[in-house]
């Protein structure tokens, strides 16, 4: 009867607080879905009133252009035009009149600059190729002449033929951008950005200005949403960092540009945690009514409740040794470093991750120069002694701690170096050579000019994860590269 009662009323706290959870959370994210849509709208319209100023004004140059011209004696007139347009929009970086060979000819600055010819610009292109009398957005570029982020905002300049005349240039500060997104409270997580339709990232908040011109067409926005509405809200992790976050997009409606919002998924989660405080409060004071009920019956089965924890004890001290076990057989019993087997595991670990990654990976193949002579020489007893300084030597080499220095066999060592490139690799090999060199071990049976040990290293670097190598492939490589510093003269490294 006990039992039965302890899992009717059990039932009944677990399936109220249930549903009260499954509510609460689905109005969150429906009043979080609602925020972020109206937010993405109110942001595109202030973006597209921003762009529409500037489609106004290049449209009212180039009118003005057209009745008075571009003579000489008229550009005073029109760099005073130009420098007061810029004076009453705040997201104007500057006004720029340019001929047909992209030469300046007017800027809302009080001066020119020498030589200054923009014809390899992207917008200057397009409208030289293009006849479209319409504005055009290009991608962010850095100004030339002060070195800020700005996007192109340009208009085709014709001659009364229809011919190419030169471009309207009008450019938009990223800052006015960064200001304006500033302005609204979205978590510490929280998602805003302006793009272009293509999917290209003119900017993007809370992300640094690397992210800018980023392409992320194949975001569920660009590859899905878009193309069956031109504003909505959706649930899906976001490209640029991979954070699940609630969006809400809208395009503009004059220009190729969309503007989308997003709260952090997490965060909406730490929120709904914290509405749930007072029904756990509820579940938790019903779960203390049922403990003391069910207290008789928790005192029968206290034993088996013993019993359990030492079984579980057993079971951890088993699971220790067993790791401990797997410890050893992954390390050389004479040097301490890695052995064969663990190297053999990381490398396939590195080149898999330099794949994805697309990063550099360097191999180090090491070989003892002249060991056979050195035991024959000095005994076996010596032969270890020297292997394991040589071990010692690598190990005090700068490295990251993601680098792997491992015995691969007799007296060869393999050193996986991630993310390092060729001028990495090459540094740590030579670092190793005067290190080994360094020890002053003496062997004077050696062949190297030196009666020290010394070693040789071949190097190969796969570069950018672009490389298809095996692990196999990929030490074949650095051997053959081993053997060519051998065969040169060893106590040197040579690179594959």
């Amino acid at each position: 009867m006990l039992i039965v009662f302890l899992l009717v009323i059990g039932s009944a706290v677990i399936l109220v607080n249930g549903w009260l959870t499954i509510n609460t959370w689905q109005r969150m994210v429906t009043e979080s879905e609602n925020d972020a849509r109206n937010l993405s709208q109110s942001v595109s319209r202030q973006s597209e009133d921003s762009f529409l100023q500037v489609e106004l004004t290049l449209q009212d140059l180039r009118d003005r252009i057209r009745l008075v011209g571009l003579d000489p004696e008229r550009q005073g007139y029109l760099r005073r035009l130009l420098a007061e347009r810029k004076s009453s929009l705040p997201q104007l970086h500057g006004l720029f009149i340019y001929d047909s060979k992209g030469s300046w000819l007017v800027t809302s600055e009080d001066m020119l600059q020498q030589h200054s010819n923009n014809s390899d610009r992207a917008y200057f292109r397009y409208h030289r190729q293009n006849t479209d009398p319409g504005v055009h957005i290009s991608e962010v570029i850095r100004s030339r002449s002060t070195g800020d982020l700005i996007i192109p905002v340009s208009m085709r300049l014709n001659n009364s033929d229809g011919s190419f005349r030169g471009v309207l240039l009008a450019t938009l500060r990223i800052d006015y951008f960064r200001q304006m997104f500033g302005y609204y409270n979205l978590g510490d997580r929280g998602l805003m950005a302006l793009m272009s339709s293509n999917g290209s990232i003119l900017y993007a908040r809370p992300f640094p200005d690397s992210t800018i011109n980023q392409n992320i067409s194949r975001s569920p926005l660009f590859s899905s949403l878009l193309k069956t509405s031109p504003s909505g809200t959706a649930i899906y992790k976001a490209a640029l960092d991979g954070v699940e976050r609630v969006f809400g997009y809208a395009s503009l409606k004059r220009y190729p540009l969309v503007v989308t919002v997003g709260f952090d998924r997490q965060q909406l989660l730490h929120a709904w945690f914290a509405d749930l405080i007072v029904y756990v409060v509820l579940c938790l004071m019903l779960l203390l009514a049922l403990a003391a009920l069910g207290y008789l019956l928790l005192r029968n089965i206290g034993q088996n409740i013993r019993d359990q924890r030492e079984l579980a004890l057993v079971r951890d001290q088993l699971t220790t040794m067993n790791r401990t076990l797997q410890t050893l057989a992954l390390v050389d019993s004479l040097t301490g470093l890695a052995n064969r087997r663990q190297f053999d595991l990381y490398l396939d670990r590195s080149l898999e991750r330099s794949r994805k990654l697309r990063t550099p990976l360097a191999l180090l193949m090491i070989d003892v120069d002249s060991f056979k002579r050195f035991n024959d020489t000095y005994g076996h007893l010596a032969g270890d002694d020297c292997l394991r300084r040589v071990g010692e030597a690598l190990q005090q080499v700068p490295h990251r701690s993601d680098d792997l220095i491992a015995r691969y066999g007799g007296e060869e060592f393999a050193v996986i170096l991630s993310g390092s490139n060729k001028e990495g690799a090459l540094r740590f090999a030579q670092s190793a050579i005067e290190a080994v060199a360094a020890m002053q071990i003496p062997h004077e049976n050696s062949d190297s000019d030196v009666s020290v040990v010394t070693i040789s290293v071949g190097v190969h670097v796969m570069q950018g994860g672009l490389s298809e190598e095996s692990r196999q492939a990929m030490i074949g490589l650095a051997d053959k590269a081993l053997y060519q510093a051998k065969a040169s003269g060893r106590n040197r490294l040579e690179m594959s």
